[in-house]
């Protein structure tokens, strides 16, 4: 669990973030799965004795696939738990409700991987003041509660 909404957000990131490598990864084994070749007619002669060596290449490649797969999975869950907390379960909710933009912003930088500088520039607005309203609004999901939050509700409203 996670003690403040920026710590939250913090390993949403770094899920973006390994998520994004996974994707990389899988990228260049089925590139190299490709490069593997196939069998000629014509006779060879083996250097190794492992007569199934490109067997043993799939198979190994398969199980690094499926465990990277597994990981990508538990990444783009915390990402989801993320998008409901600013956008709530029917995108109409969550932290947008109560804030506006700031939680756009929070979206772009913690999910989307974009620097503040990218962030303010898509926003249209300075970075000191993207991350000022960024701090607030992180304060005030602090204060609402993951749940309340989530909801798109204040604690006035409860």
């Amino acid at each position: 669990m996670h003690a403040t909404a920026r710590e939250f957000f913090e390993s949403a990131r770094e899920a973006a973030r390994d998520a994004e490598r996974i994707r990389r990864q899988l990228d260049a084994m089925e590139s190299r799965a490709l490069s593997l070749g196939g069998g000629g007619y014509e006779g060879r002669v083996r250097s190794t004795p492992d007569p199934d060596r490109i067997g043993a290449s799939v198979s190994a490649m398969l199980d690094q696939t499926d465990r990277l797969r597994e990981r990508a999975e538990t990444d783009h869950g915390i990402m989801r738990a993320a998008c409901r907390v600013l956008y709530g379960a029917d995108n109409r909710g969550g932290l947008y409700a109560l804030v506006g933009w700031p939680a756009d912003a929070i979206h772009h930088h913690y999910l989307a991987l974009r620097t503040w500088e990218e962030t303010a520039d898509m926003l249209g607005y300075s970075v000191r003041y993207v991350q000022r309203s960024v701090a607030w609004a992180l304060e005030l999901a602090d204060a609402n509660g993951q749940t309340w939050t989530e909801l798109g509700r204040g604690l006035a409203e409860g």
